[in-house]
């Protein structure tokens, strides 16, 4: 049964990814105002239908695989570590999700960042899911440090580092870096969002 589930799981994200890729084509070739949901689902091989299991909309796609990162995030965050505080519980998670991503997402960025500037439909969902990302780590955080840390300071530790790492992530899209340094400006801005300066390890 475990294995079974474990086909199925890899089957559903190699379609995800193969979504993704499509739409990052048509994208680039014909823009996104001018690529529809049916012709992503084409050029990916799937159906229509296939592509509303994975995504409720053509903006959702710019997202890649941000909500299993979510949810790697929100596991970290609720994994047991002796003697660690709310701070270093979540500076994890987030280390966890920067890490897992892939080669491919820098590219996915860059087009997401350039796309934003132009469809306003694209920058609203870019909030939006930052925002309910951003409840549900300070929920998950608040919950597990119920008794060192309140709901304020959960939502104020999450935003600080979130923003920052953000702001790092769109820095480096915008000067072209590469995944390596990408994912490393990220981690330093975890680093400064949490104590204002990158530490000493």
């Amino acid at each position: 049964m475990t294995e079974e589930m474990g086909r199925r799981e890899r089957k559903k994200l190699a379609t995800r990814r193969a979504l993704v890729d499509a739409a990052v084509e048509l994208f680039t070739e014909q823009g996104f105002d001018g690529t529809t949901v049916a012709q992503i689902a084409e050029r990916a091989d799937v159906s229509t239908r296939t592509f509303f299991l994975h995504f409720p909309t053509k903006e959702d796609v710019l997202a890649g695989e941000g909500d299993a990162r979510v949810e790697l995030g929100l596991r970290a965050i609720a994994e047991q570590v002796p003697g660690e505080g709310p701070d270093e519980a979540f500076a994890r998670a987030m280390r966890t999700m920067i890490d897992d991503s892939r080669p491919e997402e820098s590219e996915l960025g860059r087009l997401r960042n350039r796309i934003a500037q132009e469809a306003p439909t694209v920058r609203t969902n870019i909030l939006r899911r930052r925002h309910e990302a951003e409840e549900l780590f300070a929920d998950a955080l608040h919950e597990r440090f119920r008794d060192e840390l309140d709901e304020l300071g959960a939502k104020a530790t999450v935003a600080a580092v979130m923003a920052a790492t953000y702001a790092a992530a769109i820095t480096s899209i915008n000067h072209g870096a590469s995944q390596a340094a990408l994912q490393d400006a990220m981690h330093r801005a975890i680093e400064i969002g949490m104590w204002g300066r990158r530490r000493d390890r």
